[in-house]
């Protein structure tokens, strides 16, 4: 009777779904999730605005502007530098811009999942 309990299983495992192929199938569901829902760059500056104050805004004239709203106030900033890493599954953003008294601001954050976090 033991027999015939071992060859059950062991058709079971040649028949079926493996443990691994369900890992497996479960990582890439995952992986493909988190590439959908990367934020983009447009994301980045709704949050930008939200988190921080600074609000971008473009004109065919005058190109990329960026102005930053503290206790009730417009200030115009200047962008410094800039660098987005593009991994697929997340992004990253570290930008500077310097205000006109001369002090940087440097946002470092980390998009995943249509959410951003502060680095």
């Amino acid at each position: 009777m033991a027999r015939v309990h071992d060859n059950k299983a062991a058709n079971y495992r040649t028949n079926g779904i493996s443990k691994l192929t369900i890992a497996i199938c479960v990582v890439v569901i995952i992986i493909v999730i988190l590439a959908f829902t990367n934020p983009s760059r447009t994301d980045f500056y709704t949050w930008l605005e939200s988190e921080h104050g600074i609000h971008v805004s473009y004109d065919v004239n005058e190109g990329t502007t960026y102005t930053h709203i503290t206790n009730g106030q417009e200030r115009s900033l200047n962008f410094r530098s800039g660098h987005i890493q593009h991994v697929g599954i997340f992004t990253t953003y570290n930008e500077t811009f310097m205000d006109v008294e001369g002090n940087e601001i440097n946002i470092k954050a980390t998009g995943v999942m249509n959410m951003f976090f502060k680095r």
